[in-house]
């Protein structure tokens, strides 16, 4: 049998020499959801500027040759070094195939609905090497992800201990800010519930790069805006962030994957920049209740720390946007 055509190969065989995003995946496969994602990536062909186009269209040899840079060539499963019996980390994938570990961590995630997901964690967030092999070589044959096509160098000893891949329930109260009580209750949930890899002694855990994804789509991290310094210090413990400086393109590319943007989507910064706002604005924009708000400002005086304070007008009492989102999601310290 003739190996799958690659992505190039398919968009080498179109006739027109600008693509749209549905020509684009009309011919190599992909949704054009995964295609519109794709074209954020760094690197992506700029749209092709001439001509009167309703829509966006991008240069087809431009196209087929950076998804040849990007897209795994067909891999074959026995040049990969190890045993099929070992247990793998993410880092170590990332070592063994030759991908940044934050390309790995999105796959987990990005096939979990997949007719063909990802291999299945252990308890302790590791992964059976023959099962991610084997699924690596059934994606290349297909439109899979990026990866090596000779054996990788044997990788240096890390610099640092490697992090992390599992969530606990103490890392999870960090992250939503939420109590012991309060984060036993959410994780019941069942879209939570259903996610987790088991027990380690007795903590229960969750992939990372599977829960993080959720719990902004659910509203318990901010979408945009500065993070808190409590859910900095988990994504740099899980290799999200560096731990000094700014991230890389690959970091922010991840979590804007996951649902967050610092910069903040075009609406995020009109309503920070847009008129003082009641406390029943403030609690449909942040997703929570009024008692929410108002107990959580009792908290911070109650600590002795700064809170906005309201300005009367004539519609009652307001608060500044900005101010108020400082608080809502403090920065974290330096």
């Amino acid at each position: 049998m003739a190996p799958a055509p690659t992505l190039a190969e398919r968009l080498d065989a179109a006739t027109a020499d600008t693509l749209s995003v549905a020509d684009i995946s009309s011919a190599t496969g992909l949704s054009e959801s995964t295609v519109r994602r794709l074209t954020k990536e760094p690197g992506w062909p700029a749209p092709d500027e001439s001509g009167d186009h309703r829509e966006q269209r991008y240069p087809r040899e431009a196209v087929a040759g950076w998804m040849r840079d990007h897209q795994a060539a067909r891999v074959n499963p026995q040049e990969l070094p190890g045993q099929d019996s070992d247990r793998v980390t993410l880092t170590e994938i990332a070592n063994r195939t030759g991908n940044k570990r934050e390309t790995v961590s999105r796959l987990p995630s990005t096939y979990r609905t997949s007719s063909d997901p990802f291999p299945a964690a252990d308890t302790l967030g590791t992964y059976n090497w023959g099962e991610v092999k084997a699924w690596l070589g059934r994606r290349a044959g297909r439109t899979g992800p990026r990866g090596a096509t000779q054996p990788p160098a044997p990788a240096a000893p890390p610099a640092a201990p490697p992090v992390l891949d599992v969530l606990t329930t103490a890392m999870i109260e960090r992250l939503t800010g939420k109590g012991k009580e309060a984060v036993k209750t959410l994780v019941r949930r069942p879209e939570i519930a259903e996610l987790s890899s088991g027990k380690v002694g007795r903590l229960r855990v969750w992939p990372a790069a599977t829960l993080l994804p959720l719990l902004w789509q659910l509203g318990y991290l901010p979408q945009s805006g500065p993070l808190g310094a409590e859910p900095t210090a988990v994504l740099v413990e899980l290799g999200y962030l560096p731990a000094k400086g700014k991230p890389s393109a690959e970091q922010r590319a991840v979590l804007r994957e996951f649902g967050y943007d610092e910069q903040g989507s075009v609406e995020h910064r009109a309503w920070l920049a847009g008129p003082p706002r009641s406390a029943t604005e403030l609690a449909k924009h942040y997703g929570v209740s009024i008692s929410a708000i108002s107990k959580r400002i009792a908290r911070a005086q109650e600590a002795g720390q700064p809170v906005p304070h309201p300005a009367d007008t004539e519609d009652g009492k307001r608060y500044d946007p900005k101010d108020f989102d400082t608080f809502w999601n403090p920065p974290a310290a330096e």
